[in-house]
């Protein structure tokens, strides 16, 4: 159970991408995120405000303030990574949370929990949602475990940031 009893996505919106920017420059991010350039950044975040973006980007809220981003995509969009993944009808998440203090508290459960739920019906047609963390992320996995998914295989991912490392797969089907 999480320890804030209000936590809530919403979409991105234009004033989100400069905390989003300071969120991935974060230590604590960044060790999972990698180290993409800030531009490269802003406008990959920029483009996926457009309704017809592949990858569906959300802001995790704690008691109404940003606390996050979590998003979605379907792995057919990407076939490097679906190739990768190699789980057939996949809709993929990636998530972090924004501040140190906001891990370990139940946030991230909560958020994956919701965005699962979400993406199952941005994605009717498909079955499984997947996320794919470096293995030495405990958290991460922690909490994919805590919001049901279940542990398929660990793999080296070209795709995954950093690119050095094993990632641990998981899914939950519906």
């Amino acid at each position: 159970m999480s320890n804030y009893s209000h936590t809530t996505i919403r979409p991105l919106r234009a004033d989100d991408i400069e905390p989003l920017l300071d969120w991935l420059a974060a230590p604590h991010v960044k060790a999972w995120w990698g180290t993409e350039d800030p531009q490269t950044s802003r406008l990959k975040y920029e483009e996926r405000l457009a309704a017809e973006a592949l990858t569906k980007v959300f802001i995790i809220q704690v008691d109404h303030k940003p606390a996050g981003m979590i998003q979605c995509y379907r792995h057919c969009d990407y076939p490097d990574c679906d190739k990768e993944i190699a789980i057939d009808n996949a809709i993929g998440i990636d998530y972090l949370i924004a501040a140190p203090d906001l891990t370990n508290k139940g946030v991230g459960t909560q958020a994956i929990k919701m965005m699962a739920r979400m993406a199952l019906t941005l994605f009717p047609q498909l079955h499984t949602v997947v996320a794919s963390p470096h293995k030495d992320n405990i958290a991460s996995c922690r909490a994919l475990e805590k919001a049901g998914f279940s542990f398929v295989r660990e793999a080296k991912l070209a795709s995954a940031f950093p690119a050095e490392g094993t990632s641990c797969i998981y899914e939950k089907r519906r």
